[in-house]
Formats: C-alpha cells, sequence, structure tokens
C-alpha cells in the first residue's frame, strides 16, 4: 500500500515515500541524515552575517577557493542506491507498487529557476523564450523583498504556461538562523505566495528544515536535494523521487546546480547533467533542475543550457510537467492504493486509478553489479518496461573539488 504513514524522522514530520512500509527504512535513514547535515557550521553563520558587505565577485573568488573531499561521482547517490538495492534483495519476489509516473511515462522532466538578483529579473525572457521554442516550460522562483519584482513580467510568464515560486524573504541567509527569526518571516512569505498565485517555495542556498517549512502555505517545497557535497548545508535525502512531507510534497532537486558546475567546477560542457539524467531515466526518477537567470548568463553557458534540453527532447518516456502538476500528481498516487483482482492481477483504487499501472522493483545483475528493474506487474506477463540502475557499491577515491556557499 502506497498511501499508508510512516513514523516521523528526526525531523518531527510525517513522511510517506515511493515504496510505502516495504523500504521504508532505506528512506527514513537517509532523510534523518541529511536532517542532521543540514546544520550551518560557525564559519558560516559568521559568512552568512556579513555576506550583505562582501562584493560578489569576491564571493565568488572565495567560494572557488574552498575545498570540500568528493568522489568523482559526487553527484550519483551511490549510497543510497546501495542501501535500496539490499532491502530489494532481501524480497524474494521483488516489490510491487504503483508506478512513480503517470500515462505511461517512464521518468519526469522538471525545470525550475531561483531568480537571485535584479540581473536576474532582467535575463529571465532570454531563457524563458528558449524554453518555449524548445516546447519546455519551467518554474521561476522569486525573492520577494531583495530587488524589485517586475509583477508585469510575472504576468506574462504566467500566461506563456510558466509557474512563479517564492525563493526565500530577501536571500540574505539567515531565514534558518534560529526559529524565531523564521517565524518573523514567514508571514511575509505566505504574503508573497498568495500575492503571486504560488504554491511552491525553495529556500535560499537550499538551507533547509522541513518542521518549520510546514508554516508555509504550500503545496510543495523544493529545497531537498538527492546528494549534493557543495552546499553550505551538504547532506541530501538520497531519493530521486518526491515524498510526502507533512502537509505539502518535497519534490528533491536531482540534477547539479548551474552555479556548481559553471562557477564552483568552472565546468561548461554539461556532461555532468547528461550523465546524471541518464542515472535518474534508468531509475524511473524525477529528473529536477535548479538553473539562475543570474548565471546562465553567458553565450556559453546558455548554449550548454540549451544542447542539455535538446538531448532531454529526444529521450523517449519522458513527462515534462511543471513542479505544482508534479506535486498534484504525487498527492493522486499517494492517495491510491494495489490490490490482487479476482484474475490474479493488480487493481489500482484512488484517484491515481484511470492514470497508471502497477509495476514491480526487482534486483537482477551479477557479482560485479546490481541493477534495479522496474517492470509491469501483470500476472504471467514479461517485463516490457524495464529500468536498469547499475549501481557501484565500492566506495570511490575521494577528491577534492571547489565548492560554493
Amino acid at each position: 500500500m502506497v498511501s499508508e504513514a510512516s513514523e516521523p524522522t528526526d525531523t518531527a514530520v510525517r513522511c510517506r515515500f515511493l515504496l510505502g512500509e516495504v523500504a521504508e527504512e532505506v528512506f527514513r535513514t537517509s532523510l534523518a541524515a541529511d536532517t542532521r547535515a543540514a546544520r550551518l557550521s560557525r564559519a558560516f553563520r559568521t559568512y552568512y552575517l556579513l555576506r550583505s558587505l562582501i562584493p560578489r565577485p569576491v564571493r565568488q573568488l572565495l567560494q572557488r577557493r574552498r575545498r570540500v573531499a568528493a568522489s568523482p561521482r559526487w553527484y550519483l547517490p551511490d549510497d543510497f542506491a546501495a542501501a535500496l538495492v539490499e532491502r530489494i534483495e532481501a524480497m524474494s519476489n521483488g516489490i510491487t507498487t504503483i508506478h512513480p509516473w503517470p500515462d505511461g511515462a517512464d521518468f519526469a522532466f522538471v525545470l525550475t529557476h531561483d531568480v537571485e538578483t535584479a540581473d536576474g529579473m532582467r535575463n529571465v525572457l532570454r531563457i524563458a523564450d528558449l524554453e518555449e521554442e524548445l516546447g519546455f516550460r519551467s518554474s521561476w522562483n522569486i525573492v520577494p523583498h531583495k530587488y524589485p519584482v517586475d509583477r508585469g513580467l510575472l504576468a506574462e510568464l504566467t500566461d506563456r504556461g510558466f509557474e512563479i515560486g517564492v525563493h526565500g524573504y530577501n536571500h540574505d541567509g539567515k531565514l534558518f538562523t534560529c526559529r524565531r527569526t523564521f517565524d518573523q518571516r514567514v508571514p511575509a512569505i505566505n504574503a508573497a505566495l498568495r500575492s503571486y498565485g504560488a504554491v511552491g517555495f525553495r529556500a535560499p542556498m537550499v538551507h533547509r528544515n522541513l518542521e518549520w517549512l510546514q508554516a508555509l502555505e504550500v503545496e510543495y517545497d523544493a529545497s531537498c536535494f538527492d546528494v549534493d557535497p557543495f552546499q553550505a548545508m551538504p547532506g541530501g535525502i538520497g531519493s530521486v523521487w518526491p515524498f510526502i512531507a507533512g502537509r505539502f510534497v518535497e519534490l528533491p532537486y536531482t540534477l547539479p546546480q548551474d552555479h556548481t558546475l559553471f562557477v564552483a567546477l568552472n565546468q561548461s560542457d554539461g556532461q555532468i547533467w547528461r550523465r546524471k539524467l541518464d542515472y535518474i531515466v534508468r531509475l524511473s526518477g524525477m529528473a529536477l533542475l535548479v538553473t539562475h537567470p543570474d548565471y546562465l548568463d553567458s553565450p556559453r553557458r546558455i548554449e550548454c543550457y540549451r544542447r542539455f534540453l535538446l538531448e532531454a527532447l529526444d529521450m523517449p518516456g519522458r513527462w515534462h510537467a511543471l513542479p505544482r502538476d508534479v506535486a498534484s500528481w504525487w498527492r493522486q498516487r499517494d492517495q491510491s492504493t494495489l490490490r490482487r483482482g479476482l484474475d490474479g492481477g493488480w487493481i489500482v483504487d484512488g484517484p491515481a486509478a484511470s492514470r497508471v499501472r502497477a509495476a514491480e522493483l526487482r534486483v537482477g545483475g551479477n557479482a560485479q553489479r546490481s541493477l534495479v528493474e522496474w517492470g509491469n506487474a501483470v500476472a504471467g506477463a514479461a517485463f516490457t518496461l524495464k529500468v536498469d540502475v547499475t549501481t557501484e557499491l565500492t566506495k570511490a577515491a575521494q577528491h577534492a573539488y571547489t565548492s560554493f556557499t
């Protein structure tokens, strides 16, 4: 049953995950680890107190000089995948559940943007035009109390089928400094949500506390991620699927941020995006990308983004959706259940019944690798919808990469 409630995690927020009780411990353990990791060090607390006084070029220099130990596979949630493989291997007949995505789709593809500055606001239409030309739409997360918000631009984006979300309060890095500060800013954030007609939120710098975030009037939050060692609050929930977190749906980003690739790692070829997308597709996950019009600010970076979109466009089985639509779907899936019919086949009951199929998750492979496979869970039928995820279970050597805040 997909919709059964889980026990509270370390966040004290009741969460429900992709596979329900069957593999709940894997998801809960990873989320609890991320909850413990989502703390600012004393150095970062000091940095954010002084951040507004530090010129942006100096901040970027500091970001490039910061060193973080990370494996060459830093963008893949290997530890989570290994734990999931182990759990599925313990189930002799695999795990039968409702497939993650509707209407026969194999994976979800979601584009989001955080608009951090006035310069970014002025670059929005350039990127939106590119996406629309290729048939994509995205969400634009606006900081309500930092720069002049062009309400005409927001109206135009909405009319063209884009989505507007809220990105914190004023992007000063202090939103989660203490509960008192957070609570003082909640009324203004909720007012911005209502004013923009927004149902989604992402915290600046992806600082996060799922318990505190319950105070926001949102359908979804997008402040978590599967894995990202380069954040001021590092960690990651491991999972490449949404989950129910208390009163809202959590949509983790699963593709590395543009700032990480372009600024911190000084890359511009998009290879890591493509590798991670392939990984997510094989897992029938949610490929959710965070980019910024503030950093998609040169012809070379724009071209890198355009090439990535073209490659995604050619991938079969893609469900391209706005974050609000993914959140709505995930609630429908969460409220639906599986049962055996009289003929031994699987029947889906609930609001998702007309759009989904049952699926089975199992492990195959050999001694060198484990393959997580999604298949059609039809009694006596072959697995016609197969998704193989190669999970390397050995630790990679540690390497130093520059990081950012």
